[in-house]
């Protein structure tokens, strides 16, 4: 029977890495995402400047 695998820190990655994902693509997607978010943030600032 597939047992979870259980929250935390250690046992967050551990989960990640049984399911077959990697570790990698998960930090990229984070930072892009970070990056995303600040851009829209930055235009839409310079949108309400403008106005």
């Amino acid at each position: 029977m597939y047992r979870a695998p259980t929250g935390g820190a250690v046992g967050g990655g551990a989960g990640l890495a049984v399911t077959g994902a990697d570790v990698g693509w998960w930090i990229a997607l984070g930072i892009a995402l970070l990056i995303t978010g600040a851009l829209l943030i930055h235009a839409n600032r310079r949108r309400k400047q403008t106005r």
